[in-house]
């Protein structure tokens, strides 16, 4: 089991007023330490319901991407047991969608593709590598630390020597902006 690595944070803050510190001034970080307190909690359930540390691994990243947008519109009372629920949700979710024969990361997938079949494999994994070069060093890294060499969040942190909440971040970024440039490429081929 992939254990992650908990900031020293400082526990005098409860979870109400880093939520309110995040909702009313829009503190991503006050948003992160919070989330840092439930991320085992959020990987235990995620582990639970999708059995692959990979797949809970990013079931944890992409919670917080959805924490991110829905704790602005939710009214949270308990934030412990409302994460809970989200990743619960977020978890059946993913079972519900229909599984892939092989796994790739989801930003290989081009969405907007007029004719899919007239691209070429070794087009794509020209554009893919691309689209990676242009990323920033760190994003860059920790993309190809995860996707490619199939390296944990904890190993690429101790690797890169940096924060978890960081290399979660940077592959966080790394994704959507290879997801950017990917869909750039296809609308310029159409």
């Amino acid at each position: 089991m992939v254990r992650f690595l908990r900031p020293k944070s400082n526990v005098s803050e409860s979870d109400e007023a880093l939520l309110a510190a995040y909702r009313t001034g829009g503190d991503v970080e006050a948003l992160g330490r919070l989330y840092e307190r439930y991320v085992e909690l959020t990987y235990g359930v995620c582990l639970k319901y999708l059995k692959k540390e990979a797949d809970a691994e990013d079931a944890v990243m992409a919670i917080f991407e959805q924490l991110v947008e829905k704790v602005k519109t939710h009214e949270v009372q308990n934030f412990r047991s409302w994460l809970y629920v989200l990743a619960k949700n977020h978890c059946l979710m993913q079972l519900r969608k229909p599984q892939r024969e092989f796994s790739e990361p989801d930003f290989m997938h081009l969405e907007h593709h007029s004719h899919p079949e007239e691209e070429r494999p070794e087009e794509q994994e020209a554009q893919l590598r691309d689209c990676i070069e242009q990323l920033p060093v760190q994003q860059r890294s920790s993309v190809q630390l995860f996707y490619f060499e199939e390296k944990s969040y904890q190993e690429i942190a101790a690797l890169q020597k940096e924060e978890l909440g960081k290399i979660r971040s940077f592959i966080q970024n790394g994704r959507r902006n290879l997801k950017i440039c990917l869909e750039q490429k296809s609308k310029i081929r159409t």
